[in-house]
């Protein structure tokens, strides 16, 4: 049976996170095999828990003179399982793919004030996350609610996070 682009795509975030020396459990709470996210609930040795909802965009939008941009809409189902999850320790793991080059793709982590500062998970309408990639710099991240400069994240946030 063929890997789907759905596991090839959450399997590159969860591989990060497993490759680390440190003991993980990971949970996965809920799927759907008709849609780009899942969430996961990673307990570390120290009881810590964190939900990590993945999102993936398998290819970058044709904006070829900006760098790369990926653009994550959030429905309103998408929301109110965000909803859900606010009040515990939670991140959005945006996976920006690159179809042409699966190797190529990137993982841009919001934290749980991050993702508050670029949408609204009580709006009644949809939300969106874009990414943008500009050679080896930083992403750059805002979102409906983003107001002034975008957020500064660090490619290898994915590397350096603490459960």
């Amino acid at each position: 049976m063929a890997i789907k682009e759905f596991e090839f795509m959450h399997g590159g975030v969860i591989t990060r996170l497993l490759r680390k020396d440190i003991p993980l459990q990971l949970t996965l709470v809920e799927t759907s095999s008709n849609d780009s996210k899942a969430v996961y609930k990673i307990l570390s040795k120290n009881n810590n828990e964190l939900t990590l909802y993945i999102k993936y965009r398998s290819r970058p939008e044709p904006r070829k003179k900006e760098g790369n941009t990926w653009i994550s809409n959030f429905t309103q189902k998408n929301l109110n399982e965000l909803n859900s999850y606010k009040d515990g320790n939670f991140m959005i793991a945006l996976v920006c793919g690159n179809d042409d080059k699966l190797n190529d793709s990137e993982v841009c982590l919001l934290d749980k004030q991050q993702v508050i500062s670029c949408i609204n998970t009580d709006a009644k309408s949809n939300q969106i996350i874009t990414v943008k990639l500009t050679g080896s710099k930083s992403f750059r991240a805002y979102g409906t609610m983003t107001t002034g400069d975008p957020l500064i994240i660090p490619r290898n946030r994915i590397n350096t996070i603490s459960i």
